[in-house]
């Protein structure tokens, strides 16, 4: 086992900050698809639904690609302080290379889409939700958000949370980020009201 380092880098909190909140949004994001309406698109009311669950889709997504390129940017300055970390470092940077090359361009993205119409459909089928010769979505079929899904049509979700979750585990066992808060009671002691009667 690893000692636990006595100075812990500031960039140790911003990354275990980031990482954190970047889970926290690919769970909200898997959690997301129960937003979906049914029917038939057609339907203003449906419709009007079916956009502002994929409004929903988009913030998540966009919130956790956004919390892995600050993290990024981070873990290079972690991987220059402490060695041990260069190899897993440089692991998650270039498994989220491409999600950075277009982090900028992604709002960007799928508001083109949306605004030349057919929009859910290109945004379904460009993240793995819709297959490719398909020619859209079944009115009664709702998206499954899952490993699966493609973070800004690049990297599949499951392949995110668990870099994520590996690099984290790396920091809490190396600086202990997260001790347990709740002390226990020593071994053998009687935590009971009772009193002993002489």
């Amino acid at each position: 086992m690893l000692e636990r380092q006595v100075h812990v880098p500031p960039s140790v909190y911003l990354i275990a900050d980031n990482l954190d909140a970047a889970l926290a949004s690919g769970e909200d994001l898997t959690a997301s698809a129960s937003n979906w309406v049914t029917g038939d698109v057609s339907d203003p009311c449906v419709s009007v639904a079916q956009r502002w669950a994929l409004s929903r889709f988009r913030a998540h997504e966009l919130s956790l690609v956004a919390r892995i390129v600050q993290a990024r940017l981070h873990i290079a300055e972690l991987s220059r302080e402490v060695l041990r970390f260069r190899p897993l470092a440089q692991l998650f940077v270039s498994a989220t290379t491409d999600l950075a090359d277009v982090f900028e361009e992604l709002h960007e993205q799928v508001e083109a889409n949306f605004d030349t119409g057919g929009g859910r459909d290109a945004y379904l089928r460009s993240r793995g939700l819709l297959n490719i010769g398909a020619a859209g979505l079944a009115d009664a079929d709702t998206p499954i958000i899952g490993d699966d899904f493609l973070v800004a049509g690049k990297l599949p979700l499951g392949v995110c949370m668990d870099l994520i979750a590996e690099f984290l585990d790396a920091l809490d066992g190396t600086f202990d980020l997260y001790p347990n808060q709740t002390p226990k009671a020593p071994t053998g002691v009687d935590t009971s009201d009772s009193q002993d009667v002489a």
